[in-house]
């Protein structure tokens, strides 16, 4: 989700990671919720995490690391996220450059 839109500005001046936080999108796996667990992953355009998203991915690359056996795993993840953080604001900038 582009928060830099000019739709957004609102809701993203009054509260850093509030347009992460979109709860109603979260109620909408609550039938899995008996089977699976459901973490959200969420991130805003400047890597600013979802209030339970970064414990979630600590723990997540700790285990990857694990299964592993190499500890630069956690590194190689984040680095990966971070990529996908970065082509996700170049879509969001060519998607408002009128041309």
């Amino acid at each position: 989700m582009d928060t830099f839109a000019s739709c957004h500005y609102k809701d993203s001046a009054r509260q850093t990671g509030i347009i992460a936080t979109e709860a109603a999108k979260c109620q909408k796996y609550d039938d899995l919720l008996n089977n699976y667990y459901f973490q959200p992953v969420a991130t805003e355009t400047t890597t600013v995490y979802e209030e339970s998203t970064a414990p979630f991915l600590s723990s997540l690359t700790k285990k990857l690391a694990d299964m592993s056996g190499d500890p630069r795993e956690c590194q190689w993840f984040y680095q990966h996220l971070s990529l996908v953080v970065v082509r996700g604001n170049a879509a969001s900038i060519l998607a408002s450059v009128q041309v």
